[in-house]
């Protein structure tokens, strides 16, 4: 995949960076780096379990489009300008986010186990 990688987001408390293209989401890039972030609707901007917290380069996140909006506004008063849905955030510079439970796919193999 020949990609043109514009944007580094820091993902916190974990400290997992990806290395982001400037056509995808940062759920996109996320799932291309192998990680698992936590989701019901697969990215499609519809649970909102995707949400995360801009903690620093909030000027590099693109806008909010009227799908990523509607599930914001769902999430009421909590949603105060720095909350995002990974899945249709874009960034264009780096960015600092906290989401917990994004980990490796094969740290989480075998654990169906436990």
């Amino acid at each position: 995949m020949d990609v043109t990688l514009t944007a580094q987001v820091t993902v916190t408390p974990s400290g997992i960076v990806l290395a982001v293209a400037e056509s995808e989401t940062v759920f996109s890039a996320a799932r291309r780096h192998g990680l698992w972030w936590p989701t019901v609707c697969g990215g499609l901007g519809t649970c909102r379990i995707c949400v995360l917290r801009v903690s620093a380069g909030a000027d590099n996140c693109g806008p909010v489009d009227d799908r990523e909006q509607e599930g914001l506004t769902a999430l009421g008063p909590e949603a105060d300008g720095r909350l995002r849905l990974a899945c249709r955030l874009r960034v264009t510079g780096p960015v600092v986010v906290v989401k917990r439970g994004v980990r490796r796919v094969e740290e989480l193999r075998g654990l169906e186990e436990l």
